[in-house]
Formats: structure tokens, sequence, C-alpha cells
């Protein structure tokens, strides 16, 4: 999702019985596809691209472009379960050849992109029809060795004797093109032939059933999980130009900085509250090998730095100031829509009742369009945001409550689900160190530190928190830290490098912090496992599950000596109890001086408890 101006802090949002989603699909999952994990479709995409066959379009074309905006409805599945979908607000570009009868169409079917990444298939324009040829692949899996190929057909429901429905899908292999009947004078394109659902209440199996265009996979037929009726392509507009950014390293003088500080985020999985960490790199600008005053900051936010833009200010000599005027781009949509720029503003919680009469905690969120500058101060080997506030160590909700770097979407100055404060960064000697060791939130309420999949999904997750400091506090230089995971009697995990293949070129027992940068399985504060304790497999976590941070730093073998050798420093292995194994603290009484958490998994103050969901002993309850 994109907007999140407001959201939930301590209460979660209900979904009525009637919504979309409680019908389940057999449709197979891919990887981790459905899995919703921050900032992955860019990567999935550049992924997917690699790894395509030549007859997979994933470049643009030659050819005049436009962005046209789509209306319709569509079925499509995510999660294991079938949501319906209006088409508006996925556009699809069209790039019209010289030859002015060859025209390419990217994301042609509703919902594919989210599932497949970007694709581009081909089409005829003769008089007022466009026609599209069936049997075109918009999609290789290298895990199934098969195509994802348009088709047109309409899925099935099949009730089991629970009453619970699951979709199939029948192919229709005599239609092996699609038309699109082209209205010139308001510059239209509407598919033709589909037929809609006999239903659009979302609680009816047959809201889901319509005809039209699709896709199939080509190893055992089986449907994409994608179906759109009723498709209007209309408005076509010339495709938005991205922002000038900067995106290679200035000339001029590079100090790396290895940053520390607070963020408050929302995700995917939520809102919470981490340490910042990451490289900060800082270039002094140099005009024919002469400094210029011109400074630049490479991801000021932590939050963004997958992205490796620049942002370009003025350094004063005399004071140490640095000064970055707001609004530059930190990153932009790949179709070209919209952009996060770099702003100041805050973050504060209120309460509210929602509509159903309860009282909970929200985020507010405030953008200082006052504000014309970022400073930073350097002095020494330090350098250091100043005016931020914040303490992310105060319990909910005070820790939500921070004024520093803001990320704004530029389309309508909404929130982009980033505020960091208390940034500093500082230059760090390379000398060995013995890491923190890493943390691990044992109170697991919110079912965020250890996730299993199982049969259900075959993928499972670990969440911890890495810090880039050494067990006195002093910062490390992260480009030297790794972990490992262990499993239940204290062995090592292997990461295989044939089932880990988008990270991974080589078996692995120690994933490096930074190789993050790659963002599918591996995160400095998480990790993804395959078939962990899937039907059919070896459960690998009956128990617990652990992780250790490992510093390496090459030092002289002796004093003046050329030649280095590495000195590998490990912390302490830090492990998670899985909770569904403990059944003696199950059976145990309940400790009525156990300590309390808030839902976001905060240890609060249990003699003055604001209203709220707390959990005490594993249980939910509530104060009013």
């Amino acid at each position: 999702m994109k907007k999140l101006s407001v959201l939930f802090v301590a209460l979660a949002v209900a979904v009525s019985a009637s919504a979309a989603g409680q019908f389940k699909s057999s449709v197979r999952s891919i990887n981790k596809y459905q899995i919703q994990k921050e900032n992955v479709m860019s990567k999935q995409s550049i992924a997917n691209a690699k790894k395509s066959p030549a007859r997979v379009i994933t470049e643009q074309p030659e050819g005049e472009a436009f962005d046209y905006q789509r209306t319709g409805g569509g079925t499509y599945a995510s999660g294991g379960s079938l949501y319906l979908g209006d088409q508006a607000g996925t556009k699809a570009r069209f790039v019209f050849d010289a030859d002015g009868t060859t025209v390419y169409i990217r994301d042609l079917l509703y919902g594919s992109a989210n599932s497949f990444g970007h694709a581009w298939v081909q089409g005829t324009i003769e008089g007022n029809t466009l026609t599209v040829p069936m049997g075109q692949s918009i999609y290789w899996s290298d895990q199934y060795q098969a195509d994802v190929m348009l088709c047109w057909g309409t899925p099935y429901a099949e009730q089991n004797e629970e009453g619970n429905y699951t979709i199939g899908f029948t192919r229709d292999e005599s239609v092996t093109a699609v038309t699109y009947t082209i209205d010139p004078e308001n510059q239209t394109y509407t598919l033709n032939g589909t037929v809609a659902p006999e239903s659009t209440d979302a609680s009816d199996i047959n809201a889901y059933l319509g005809t039209g265009l699709s896709a199939y996979w080509t190893d055992d037929n089986s449907w994409s999980g994608c179906l759109e009726w009723n498709t209007v392509f209309s408005d076509p507009a010339e495709p938005a130009v991205a922002p000038t950014m900067i995106t290679e390293q200035p000339e001029g003088d590079l100090y790396t900085y290895y940053r520390a500080g607070n963020c408050i985020y929302s995700s995917l999985f939520g809102l919470g509250t981490s340490a910042v960490d990451g490289k900060m790199n800082v270039v002094f600008g140099k005009t024919d090998g002469q400094l210029d005053g011109k400074v630049y900051i490479q991801n000021p936010m932590w939050w963004f730095d997958g992205n490796n833009t620049w942002v370009e200010g003025t350094y004063d000599w005399m004071t140490g100031m640095i000064t970055i005027p707001v609004g530059q781009y930190l990153s932009w949509n790949e179709d070209g829509e919209y952009g996060v720029q770099l702003m100041w503003g805050s973050t504060y919680v209120y309460q509210d009742v929602d509509e159903n009469g309860e009282e909970g905690y929200y985020l507010g969120t405030e953008l200082d369009e006052e504000a014309e500058n970022i400073y930073y101060m350097i002095a020494d080997d330090v350098i250091e945001l100043q005016n931020s506030e914040g303490d992310a160590t105060l319990e909910f909700p005070e820790n939500y409550n921070a004024t520093g770097l803001y990320a704004m979407y530029n389309d309508d100055q909404s929130w982009a689900g980033a505020l960091e404060f208390g940034v500093k960064g500082q230059i760090v000697n390379l000398v060995p160190a013995v890491p923190a060791d890493p943390i691990v939130d044992q109170t697991n309420e919110n079912n965020y530190t250890w996730n299993d999949g199982g049969d259900e999904s075959g993928y499972s997750r670990f969440s911890f928190e890495m810090p880039t400091t050494d067990v006195d506090g002093n910062m490390i230089d992260p480009e030297h830290l790794s972990y490992s995971i262990y499993t239940d009697d204290d062995q090592i995990f292997t990461f295989e490098a044939a089932t880990y293949s988008y990270d991974l070129e080589e078996d692995m027992t120690e994933i490096p912090y930074w190789i993050y940068s790659n963002g599918y399985d591996f995160y400095p504060y998480r990790v993804y496992f395959y078939r962990t304790n899937a039907q059919g497999f070896e459960p690998l976590f009956e128990r617990r599950i652990g992780v250790q941070a490992i510093y390496t730093v090459d030092v002289p073998e002796s004093e003046g000596a050329p030649k280095k050798v590495p000195v590998v420093n490990k912390s302490n292995i830090v492990y998670y109890e899985l909770p569904n194994t403990a059944i003696e603290t199950v059976k145990a009484e309940l400790d009525v001086n156990a300590p309390v958490y808030n839902i976001m998994g905060q240890k609060m103050n249990a003699k003055s408890l604001p209203a709220g969901i707390y959990i005490q002993n594993g249980k939910k309850f509530i104060v009013k």
C-alpha cells in the first residue's frame, strides 16, 4: 500500500465476515511472491528480468509511450485467498511502434505485476481493432521451469464437505487472441467478450467467477491467480518524467560514516520503532581538483538506503555546518507515477474512538511546511543531525513522538512511512572487537519474532535486531559483520545456494550483514526459511531458533608484517524459545506479577495503564 497517513498503533483493524479474501484459492505459491516484504517488488522485477527467457519482454520497446488509466473488475489470488478489485489505479503503458501497426503493452493483465513483475506483450492495430494474441509469456519461473502465459478462461468453484470453497480455472483454448475496440474520438480501448460475475457481493463466491482475460502455468495448466473483465483503457498521458536524482558518486573527497539513531516506520508488517544503522557516505565536492563548497550525502534516510541516491547541499568550513535543502528525491516509483522526497516533520500519538466506539491509539504525522533546510554538524570524526527530537527508549506512546527527517510522497504530500531522529554518524577505526549480542523479542505476542508457515505456505521467518556496536557500546564496521542461525540442538544452519538462489551463489553458514542489499531472503533484522516444518519435511525448528553475531577483521600477522590474518570474534548465541512447544509453561498457573506488554511488544508500567489492549502471561486483556 502507498498511503500511510494515519495508522493504528495499539489496536488491530477488524475485518468483517463479508469482506473479500474469505474464499481460498489453490493457486500455487511462487517462492515467496505472496509474502508481504518491504520494498521487494522493484528488486523482484529485476531478478525476474535476469532470469526470464528471451520470449518474456522485460525492457520497454522503442516507440512513443503513453500511460492509460484502466477501469473494470478483477479477481486475484494472494496468500492463498481470493480478492475482488477495481482496476482503477493500475495503469497500463502502451508503446506505439513507428510502423503504425505494432503496439506493445505493459501490465495488460490486471494484477499480474504484483505477482510476476512487469512484462510486455505485443499486439497489432488494424482499423479500430487492437488484437493481442494469447499464449504470450509474461513470466518465467526457474523454480517450476514453466511460463505464465496469457489466455482466456473462467474460474469455477468447488465446495468441500465443510462448506468451504476453493477455486479452479478452465482455459478456453479456442480463443487464440483477444480484441479491443478502439474509440478514436474518446481514445479508449475496450476489451471485447468478457462476462462479469453474477454477483457483486464479496461474500458470495459467484462474485469471483467471471469470464475474461487471464493467464495460466504451462507445466500443469493451473490458474495464475489473475482474471479481469469489463476492461477499458482511457485517458492516455505521456509517462511522468522522473525527477533528477544523483545516483553516481559525485567527484570529491569521500568519507564513510556508520550511523546510529532511531526510526519510526510503517511497513506491511505494521508500525514500529527501530535503531538506524548502515553507511552514510559524504562527499565534499571538488571542481578542477579544488573544494567547491558543495557536499553530497548518500542515503540520508536509513529506511530508503537501498536506493543509493545522493542529496546535495553546501558546507561551511568555518562553522562545520552542512545545509541540505528539503524536497530532494530519495526514490521514484518505477511506473513513473510518484516519488519519495526528503522533508522535515513530526510524528505523534493521539487517542480516538473508532466506528465501533472502542477507544484506541493512532499515529499522526505532520509535515513542517516552513522548513527549507536540514542541518548536520561535522566535528572531528562525527556527523550529527541537528534539531531533531525524540526518545525511542520511552514507554508507549511517548516513544512515537518525534521530530526529524520525514519521508513524503510528492503527489499528495502524505507520509511515506518513515521518520528518523537522533541520527549520528561516526568514522570507525577497523580493529578487532567482540560484537554485541543480537536482540530477540522473547514476548512474541504479535507473532513477529517467529512466524512458521509450516505446510500452509512452506516458508517461515525469524526476526531479530543486529546491533552495529561491540559489547562496550562502540560502533563497529557493519561491512565486517555477519550472523549465523542455529537450530534446536546448537547445530548451525546451512543456507543452500540452490534454495536461496536470489541472494547466494554458494552454500553459506555465515550471512554477511550487508547482503540485504539484494532484499529478498536476508535482512539485518529478518531471515526467511523454506519448508522448515512443512508436512513431509523433517522439522528444523521444533523447540527454539538462535542467532549469533560474528565480527571479522584482518590484522597484521605480526608487528610490521605485510601479511594479514583474520581475527574472528563472536557474540553469544541468542535463542528464541518457540511458543508452541512450551507445554509446561502453558500448563503453569498465571503469574499475577508477570510483565505487561502492549500489542507492539513494549513493556508497560503495570500500575499505570492507559486505555488499550495489553498482554500478560500470553493473554490479552483490555483497559477501558
